[in-house]
């Protein structure tokens, strides 16, 4: 059997969250995505940046299929503090949908008793896993970078806080999505930070203030640009009702 029925089943009898009371749509929500420059956008629980390079229709794609992993994960979890159990059915949706995964090995550590933030502490892993690609100083590292200096009650850290927190921590992704050769990959960094209680403006939560376990995990997701914009229009409608509420752009 092809892989184009495959995803239209699979698609059709997905379980979503129920869309949130009066929902705004795509175009009167006013989500937009640049064209020929680098941009960074908060999708829900992921913070994306598009290389210049990326077509901003299939930058809509990308954040529409990560957003519909997201809400699967989250209604298939149930509340759950189990953060395992969520990536994994996070990486299955996409896996579905026709991307190619290269490995995700899950690490954790006791996080250092040094009064960091975790935006400081995975600043170094991010850095590690974008390889080549971090000496372009891409936008995603100046975000993390500057977060010091920004608003803690911005829209978009608002969306993003809402969407990672858990009962027990907080998981949130970090990607950096390029395009070349008529494929398209995204180096995504999975992490979570597991403690007592459910941790809100996760990016500055200070480790020495109570004792958590830092979880990161690193790996590429790649698709072919006509088969990501095959089932595109599908996958719109179906994140259509949340988008309002978990995709906003990042200013730098």
């Amino acid at each position: 059997m092809s892989a184009v029925p495959d995803i239209d089943d699979f698609l059709a009898h997905l379980d979503l969250p129920e869309p949130p009371h009066g929902f705004i749509g795509l175009e009167s929500a006013g989500i937009t995505f640049a064209q020929d420059t680098a941009e960074v956008k908060d999708v829900g629980s992921q913070i994306v940046e598009f290389d210049a390079g990326v077509p901003a229709t299939v930058r809509a794609a990308v954040a529409d299929a990560l957003l519909l992993a997201q809400l699967a994960a989250d209604k298939a979890a149930n509340g759950s503090s189990h953060v395992e159990a969520w990536y994994e059915r996070y990486r299955a949706t996409l896996k579905s949908l026709g991307w190619l995964e290269s490995g995700m090995d899950f690490q954790r550590r006791e996080a250092a008793n040094d009064g960091a933030d975790v935006h400081e502490a995975i600043l170094p892993v991010l850095t590690a896993m974008l390889g080549p690609v971090a000496a372009s100083a891409p936008l995603i590292l100046s975000v993390l970078n500057g977060l010091k200096q920004m608003d803690k009650d911005a829209p978009w850290l608002t969306l993003f806080d809402r969407a990672t927190a858990h009962s027990r921590g907080a998981k949130f992704q970090m990607g950096y999505t390029r395009c070349q050769d008529g494929h398209i990959r995204v180096h995504l960094m999975a992490t979570a930070v597991e403690a007592a209680r459910e941790v809100t403006q996760i990016l500055f939560f200070k480790f020495a203030r109570e004792s958590a376990t830092l979880v990161t995990a690193s790996t590429q997701l790649d698709i072919e640009v006509g088969r990501l914009l095959l089932h595109a229009p599908k996958i719109a409608a179906l994140v259509e009702p949340h988008l309002a509420n978990n995709i906003a752009s990042i200013e730098i």
